[in-house]
């Protein structure tokens, strides 16, 4: 059996998301797990409820509840794989364990020393309570995964209390009551209600076909033809009629309100974040649309028009219900949808989510007065999200029946649940909060920095100066901003970021990195204004790990070759079909591991500080050693992130090296001097190569050097006039 249990294990860690054992929770629960998750158990029950969980016994009573974050919420790593966490919560509201049992954390997987931390990191989150207070371990203690078990703990105690809500609820109602004297026979009465506690993971086309989302297609054949009954065939549209069969609208709505439908048009994160927004008692409506008729409008954020939305509204029982600015939030759109809004309908509005309403989109023609026709699409609640709740005030005996004495119950174990648990603190606020002072750091390295590239040419005029200042920042980059805080931007980053807009995930999975965050942004914008170089050169702590090396090594005086100029552009080529290459293997899942990402050196040379399994320490030294004979080798030539970079280089607005007519011819002593070879024999600097390390820039200022300085020097030593010309990069 515990062979079996192993050999089931194996293949979960080596399966790809869609075969993660998904829904299969008790084949998942092996004597190794169930130690972690709830040490003692003495029986387990089925998988059962929505969201699914499975009962765990105690002396013949319900005592905790054992569930999967994959099965429940499917929450993602940083990797955007996402990982199965198996956790506990026992009925006081309490996490009685966690244990990973897959993921594909790039940073963790296949790393002994990372993944022994993350066991003990999620372990010790046994007897953390939902309701607030912890003892858990800081996520950082996860060396350089701090997002990764950032997320994964956010998704236990999530789940965990989706989990308690529905089960312990469900338990309380059926669990035996005081003795009445009503007889067996009584019958209570039940009301409809929404279920606003069970959740399961359902597809978009689950959804459709459980008519839990509606949609309609409008035709600009069916809009002409809508027009003319009206007697309006005439009329101008804010939008163009095409063709008969030409899409005009596809439009699609919902009630959002349950969880188990909400959670899955939105994410559960996400939903759980609106629903907290919402007034009690409120409900809210999702819908989007594809095609060219915006069913926003532009009204709703002019004043004038009253904020109001005037090309949708909501029917029931002849009411109709429109909706303003302040009822509108934005929805991540789904399924190629092109427009997507969430409208809430207040407690007080009469909307009644459990009788059938009607969605209506507006066209109204320009001109005054308007021309309006109406396109209806239908809804009603489906009865899988209607719970019918017995009404225990109202019990009716049954006529002609003698009372019979009842027997006095055992007491059970005490179900209590959690009425209301207080909302979490969303992870990025956790993470930015615990940051602080590491984002003061970071801000004054990136004032410093800014103010370096403001006063250029002030420094530049002062060789010893800017010698001491680019290593001393290069040494802050490389000790606090690599190797304390593990920042370290990457291809992976890039993925992350390309990828959010077509994946379901929330912003707040980005922003739970904060120095990265802020990194990031930076890097973007000195893309867009000054190149490639202020990253590559200044805040990249592998880059300065091999300049820093680089500088040792000439001190030493060790050999130093660059390659001809025909060979070294096509070298130059090396990291565009390196980051091509990654891009398209990983983000196409044809490496869902994510294995050809190792070959950035950064995760090995800088978040681990070479705590890596040996064939990754000496990859990553291999790089290190080749820039000892040649200037940041790997940056020029292999680095996918640089070929990023180097690629977004050609938007960038402002060219602040400055150069004369004379660089190139006759004068190469830039060229000869640049580190990186970034400038051609003409004079000309390729700032997608360039590191703006400014040391053309000391040149271009040294009187004794500069070719042109040194003979308008002599010039005026002579006493005759004197014009030096001045060009831009």
């Amino acid at each position: 059996m515990r062979r079996t249990s192993r050999i089931a294990l194996l293949a979960l860690l080596f399966a790809s998301p869609a075969l993660a054992e998904q829904g299969r929770l008790r084949e998942r629960l092996t004597p190794e797990v169930m130690a972690v998750v709830y040490p003692g158990a003495e029986r387990l029950g089925m998988e059962e409820g929505s969201p699914p969980a499975i009962a765990v016994f105690k002396g013949g009573q319900i005592v905790a509840y054992v569930f999967s974050t994959l099965d429940i919420i499917a929450a993602p790593g940083y990797s955007t794989t996402p990982f199965d966490v198996i956790a506990g919560v026992d009925l006081s509201g309490r996490i009685t364990g966690a244990k990973v049992v897959f993921h594909q954390e790039s940073m963790i997987v296949h790393d002994r020393v990372r993944e022994r931390q993350l066991d003990t990191l999620l372990a010790r989150e046994a007897g953390r309570p939902l309701r607030g207070g912890t003892n858990a371990l800081p996520p950082d203690y996860v060396d350089g995964a701090t997002i990764s078990a950032r997320a994964m703990r956010a998704a236990v105690l999530t789940t965990a209390r989706l989990v308690l809500r529905a089960h312990a609820a469900r338990a309380a109602v059926t669990a035996p009551t005081a003795v009445t004297t009503v007889t067996a026979a009584s019958t209570a009465e039940t009301v409809p209600t929404l279920d606003l506690e069970s959740f399961s993971i359902k597809s978009w086309d689950d959804l459709l076909a459980g008519g839990a989302v509606v949609r309609r297609r409008v035709t600009s054949g069916e809009v002409a033809t809508a027009l003319t009954n009206a007697g309006a065939a005439a009329v101008k549209l804010d939008w163009p009629l095409g063709t008969g069969d030409d899409l005009y609208i596809e439009f699609m709505t919902a009630l959002v309100t349950p969880p188990a439908i909400g959670g899955n048009l939105l994410g559960l994160l996400k939903f759980e974040d609106y629903k907290r927004e919402l007034p009690s008692g409120a409900q809210a409506i999702y819908v989007a649309s594809n095609g060219p008729y915006d069913f926003l409008g532009t009204k709703y954020f002019r004043e004038s028009e009253g904020n109001r939305f005037d090309r949708l509204r909501v029917v029931q029982d002849g009411k109709t219900f429109g909706f303003v600015q302040h009822d509108y939030s934005y929805a991540t759109p789904i399924e190629g949808q092109q427009v997507t809004g969430l409208f809430a309908l207040p407690a007080n509005s009469g909307f009644d989510p459990l009788k059938p309403w009607r969605l209506e989109i507006l066209i109204a023609s320009v001109g005054t007065p308007p021309l309006t026709v109406a396109f209806g699409l239908d809804y009603k609640i489906p009865d899988t999200y209607v719970l019918q709740v017995p009404v225990a005030s109202v019990l009716k005996p049954q006529p002609q029946q003698q009372p019979q004495p009842q027997p006095q119950p055992q007491p059970q174990s005490e179900l209590e649940p959690e009425p209301e648990l207080p909302p979490p603190v969303p992870a990025w606020v956790e993470a930015w909060s615990d940051a602080r002072v590491n984002i003061a750091i970071l801000a004054v390295l990136l004032a410093v920095l800014t103010l370096i590239f403001i006063f250029q040419a002030t420094l530049a005029r002062f060789r010893v100066a800017h010698r001491l200042v680019r290593t001393g920042f290069l040494l802050v980059v490389l000790v606090w901003l690599g190797w304390t805080a593990g920042v370290q931007l990457s291809i992976l980053n890039v993925m992350n970021y390309v990828s959010a807009p077509f994946n379901h995930f929330e912003i707040g999975f980005y922003l739970a990195e904060p120095l990265m965050v802020i990194i990031a942004g930076y890097t973007l914008v000195s893309v867009v204004l000054i190149g490639r170089g202020v990253f590559c050169g200044w805040l990249c702590p592998f880059g300065a790990l091999q300049e820093l090396l680089g500088q040792l090594s000439r001190a030493l005086r060790v050999p130093q070759w660059n390659p001809p100029v025909a060979l070294e552009r096509r070298l130059w080529m090396g990291k565009y079909i390196a980051a091509a290459a990654v891009l398209t293997l990983v983000m196409t899942q044809i490496d869902a591991a994510g294995a050809t990402l190792e070959i950035e050196p950064f995760k090995t040379a800088i978040t681990t500080r070479f705590t890596r399994a040996w064939p990754y320490v000496i990859y990553a030294g291999a790089l290190l050693a080749i820039g000892l004979f040649s200037e940041r080798a790997y940056c020029r030539f292999l680095c996918p992130m640089g070929g990023v970079l180097a690629f977004l280089d050609r938007l960038h607005l402002l060219n602040r090296l400055k150069r004369r007519p004379e660089c190139g011819n006759p004068c190469h002593l830039c060229e000869r001097g640049c580190p990186v070879r970034a400038i051609e024999p003409t004079g000309k600097i390729v700032t997608a190569e360039c590191f703006q390390c400014l040391d053309c820039q000391v040149e271009y200022y040294d009187e004794t050097r500069c070719p042109p300085l040194v003979r308008a020097a002599k010039l005026r030593g002579d006493g005759k006039p004197i014009r030096v010309g001045v060009t831009h990069a």
